[in-house]
């Protein structure tokens, strides 16, 4: 299996948290020249990352991967527990793609000032704020977003609140909510203290502040 993608990415560091449950180890490879060359766009023509390919078959889009994954190791890590916290793991990611993930894109690419789009802001703020109201209701916190263990759920959140962390909540002066006595203000201490969770924290943060760097460079 190779996956292709760089680690910045949340939704490639959304696999490689997932495939690490599994205890399976995928190291994400940018392809040569990019997503957008002709040679990646025969394997994905949606043009985004990350791809697993598997014998000459490529799988696009992250949720579509760790599935993958969990059809092809059930049972060991990624979505354990009952019938009922596998369904709250799977709707904790859902939650944050549908309301949360687009509106962390918005605010990212309008990190400048003199290149923001207010209005796109605006909504994105309005839209990331009733996000984590939803994740507040279902976030288990007990002590992971899904249950007693690191699931399909963490894996989605993590990546994203790290980003958030890093700039959107300092750049637009947000409420963290993970930095409060609240379920997200636990969960996110506990995933920090997690001896798996907290070392991929730091790897990730190490990730994006290379990225932020080049960006800041170009």
């Amino acid at each position: 299996m190779k996956l292709y993608g760089g680690l910045a990415s949340p939704y490639v560091a959304r696999v490689v948290l997932f495939a690490r449950l599994k205890g399976i180890d995928l190291v994400p490879e940018m392809p040569a020249g990019g997503i957008k060359t002709p040679e990646y766009l025969a394997k994905n023509p949606m043009g985004k990352m990350p791809v697993l390919e598997v014998d000459g078959t490529a799988i696009p889009e992250s949720e579509v991967i760790c599935e993958y994954l969990e059809d092809l190791h059930p049972g060991t890590g990624g979505l354990p527990g009952t019938p009922a916290e596998r369904a709250r793991a799977r709707l904790i990611s859902r939650i944050h793609d549908v309301y949360l993930s687009s509106g962390v894109t918005t605010l990212f690419r309008n990190l400048n000032p003199a290149k923001r789009d207010e209005a796109a802001v605006e909504s994105a703020k309005a839209s990331a704020e009733a996000g984590f109201g939803y994740l507040e209701h279902f976030v288990t916190a007990s002590p992971y977003a899904a249950g007693s263990q690191l699931s399909l759920a963490d894996c989605a959140l993590l990546p994203s609140i790290v980003i958030l962390r890093k700039t959107a909540f300092p750049a637009y002066g947000l409420n963290d909510p993970t930095a409060g006595a609240g379920k997200l203000g636990r969960w996110w201490a506990a995933c920090g203290a997690d001896p798996q969770a907290g070392p991929f924290i730091e790897e990730y943060s190490a990730a994006v502040d290379a990225f932020l760097r080049m960006l800041a460079g170009k």
